[in-house]
């Protein structure tokens, strides 16, 4: 489902000792400055 006004994207990131994570990436289409939000959810395992 396409979303306007943003781009949406699976990225991913480099994390502790090179371990691959997958990401979501959401970000708005037009000039900032704009807040930013980071969520982090552990999940023990």
């Amino acid at each position: 489902m396409p979303y306007e006004g943003l781009i949406a994207e699976t990225v991913n990131i480099n994390g502790h000792e090179g371990d691959q994570i997958d990401a979501y990436l959401a970000r708005p289409l037009g000039a900032g400055p704009h807040p930013g939000v980071v969520l982090f959810h552990h999940m023990p395992g």
